[in-house]
């Protein structure tokens, strides 16, 4: 099913949206979010807090939450709970995840935040972590054949989804605050102690069913762990954006974490940028969970992926559809965006649809790709969206809120993209020194792409999204524009001056309208 099938053609709808908060109280950390969803499917964070109550430290041999943990959690979800009430007192998802489902007194704590707080608990089985994870990346991400991976504080979930439904879903414990209670009793860690723990991932992981690695085939990683480590490795790389949705962590980038992080004590750890103060002490059993999971699967990396199991328990409860084709979950993410900032999608939709149509016409001869296609969407959806910080310098602002929305659904290399191309949607130049800047996300061939792009939105813009027929002569050198007779619209003599001179010099277009006779 393409993407085109499905939103051909886009129409905005009225401005609607629905609260949920979500809470997910796992073995190391607790979050509260209040999510505001669009009419169209699209999620926003309104709210977010977060905490350490450490349900799963020092549990007994048979997993009992301590009397501690569980006055911790307690103490916890009496916050969440006031929190809530000051957001409006949204109807409310609470999950509790590995600690409390392996506890033989889970239900005793569950029962006690009940009395103590008025929030309902649902402890989720593995099989339905792993699934609410799947959810959450399906919310972002097209899948296809790919391996959803979770790693939480007491267990590691594992989606597996065939033409991107879920498949197999899996939950081991492998936890990083478990392995690292189990197996590191030093601080730095004692190479005997990484070798046993390794040596136990490696067998857990061997005995479990993973999808064959095909090329095609990719690894989702979901988690404040994996997202620590990718702060962490971005830092060191000197990458030029710091959104860690969609940044590709490489199992080299993983021995360069190792090589470090092995050798120093907690403290240390904390002091690294990127790194939260909360994971110092567990992210050593996280990267080694994390290296063997990448060796059993055959990948040389995964995509990090900002959402999981929050987003996962709102698009159940809300009933919001996936899978769905990869444009239709970016413009998910766009709605929410306009929500945020208050710019239209309306005008965005008829700059988006002419910028297109002229897309198709030229693609042939550029040999652009679904990919850049959908990096003129966004572009087009949203040139107009840094109005809402300053209208007389907006291009640069909707560049830097493109490229720095946590949750477009975008890999890196195309959210630079689109946001250098909304920063041309005036006729701006290509500011000096992108070259360099942007040259590790993105090729000489691909900053040519942006400009030629970046001339398609100006064009679209320029013309307002009128309703106009496009031709192309048969050596694609000559661009006829011809007003539809049914809007009453011609060029203007001026529009086809700012024109011609940019659609010559990027495009080799020459530009002919009906004034030309």
């Amino acid at each position: 099913m393409s993407a085109a099938a499905v939103l051909t053609p886009l129409e905005p709808r009225a401005a609607s949206a629905t609260s949920l908060g979500v809470i997910d109280l796992g073995s190391n950390t607790a979050r509260l979010v209040v999510f505001e969803a669009t009419a169209e499917g699209g999620l926003r964070t309104v709210f977010e807090a977060k905490e350490v109550p450490r349900l799963g430290k020092d549990v007994g041999s048979d997993r009992s939450l301590s009397a501690a943990a569980m006055e911790r959690g307690v103490a916890t979800m009496g916050r969440f709970a006031r929190q809530l009430v000051t957001m409006g007192d949204p109807a409310t998802v609470a999950v509790a995840t590995s600690a409390i489902r392996d506890a033989p007194n889970g239900p005793v704590f569950v029962d006690r935040v009940a009395r103590r707080t008025g929030l309902v608990l649902r402890i989720v089985s593995g099989e339905e972590e792993a699934r609410l994870g799947y959810l959450g990346v399906a919310s972002s991400w097209e899948l296809d054949r790919d391996l959803v991976a979770d790693l939480g504080g007491g267990s590691l979930q594992l989606a597996t989804t065939r033409e991107g439904r879920l498949e197999t879903g899996t939950s081991l414990p492998l936890g990083a605050l478990r392995l690292t209670q189990d197996h590191l009793r030093h601080d730095p860690p004692k190479r005997r102690e990484l070798e046993s723990l390794r040596d136990g991932v490696r067998d857990l992981l061997a005995g479990t069913p993973f999808p064959r690695a095909t090329e095609r085939g990719r690894v989702f990683g979901v988690g404040g762990t994996i997202r620590s480590l990718a702060r962490v490795a971005m830092g060191l790389r000197d990458f030029p954006i710091q959104r860690v949705h969609g940044y590709r962590l490489t199992t080299r980038d993983l021995e360069v974490l190792a090589d470090g992080l092995f050798e120093m004590d907690a403290e240390r750890r904390r002091a690294l940028p990127g790194l939260s103060s909360s994971r110092a002490d567990v992210v050593v059993a996280g990267l080694i969970v994390l290296e063997e999971l990448l060796r059993r699967a055959g990948k040389e990396g995964l995509v990090v992926c900002g959402t999981g199991i929050r987003e996962g328990a709102a698009v159940e409860r809300l009933g919001i559809p996936v899978p769905v084709p990869q444009e239709l979950l970016t413009y998910r993410s766009v709605t929410a965006a306009a929500r945020a900032f208050g710019f239209s999608l309306v005008h965005g939709e008829q700059v988006r649809r002419l910028a297109l149509a002229l897309f198709d016409r030229l693609q042939p001869r550029f040999g652009w790709t679904a990919a850049d296609r959908l990096v003129l969407s966004v572009a087009a959806w949203m040139h107009d969206v840094g109005a809402a910080i300053d209208p007389w310098r907006h291009p640069q602002h909707s560049a830097y809120i493109i490229r720095n929305l946590a949750t477009l659904a975008l890999t890196d290399r195309d959210g630079v993209m689109a946001s250098l191309v909304a920063y041309l949607h005036e006729g701006d130049e290509v500011p000096e020194g992108w070259t360099k800047a942007w040259r590790p996300l993105l090729s000489p061939e691909e900053l040519a792409t942006v400009r030629r792009l970046g001339t398609l939105l100006y064009f679209a813009e320029t013309l307002d999204g009128a309703r106009v027929r496009l031709g192309l002569s048969r050596g694609a050198r000559r661009l006829w524009v011809v007003p539809e007779r049914s809007s009453g619209w011609t060029v203007p003599s001026r529009v086809r001056e700012r024109l011609r001179k940019p659609m010559k010099r990027v495009l080799d277009l020459e530009l002919v309208t009906a004034n030309d006779g």
